[in-house]
């Protein structure tokens, strides 16, 4: 199993989640409407910014991207900001890098189950 890459860090700034039980809605005749969840587990998506120090550490991330989690469609260990490690991946495989200077920033949404 791949590791998110330790060079890079994740910005608190910005960070969001969703979590998503797939909850299916019946409308009723009369009444209030019947919901159930499809999952047991959440599918939690987060918006997340990317930190690497350099163009070199940005280069070396677009390759573990690409080598070692098949372009961002495979799964990764990843600590949470709650400190637990949990499997993710990337959402549509897809990193926007910018850079305000020296450091490069990269806009993403990683999920997990639960």
């Amino acid at each position: 199993m791949a590791t998110f890459p330790d060079y890079a860090g994740i910005v608190q700034d910005g960070y969001s989640e969703q979590a998503d039980y797939g909850v299916l809605r019946t409308e009723m005749d009369g009444g209030v409407a019947k919901q159930r969840p499809r999952r047991s587990l959440p599918i939690v998506t987060r918006s997340v910014t990317i930190k690497v120090d350099s163009l070199a550490r940005r280069l070396d991330f677009q390759a573990w991207l690409r080598d070692e989690v098949n372009g961002g469609t495979g799964w990764f260990d990843f600590r949470d900001l709650d400190g637990e490690v949990k499997q993710a991946r990337f959402v549509s495989g897809q990193i926007t890098w910018s850079s305000p200077g020296q450091v490069w920033l990269g806009q993403a949404q990683i999920e997990t189950v639960g």
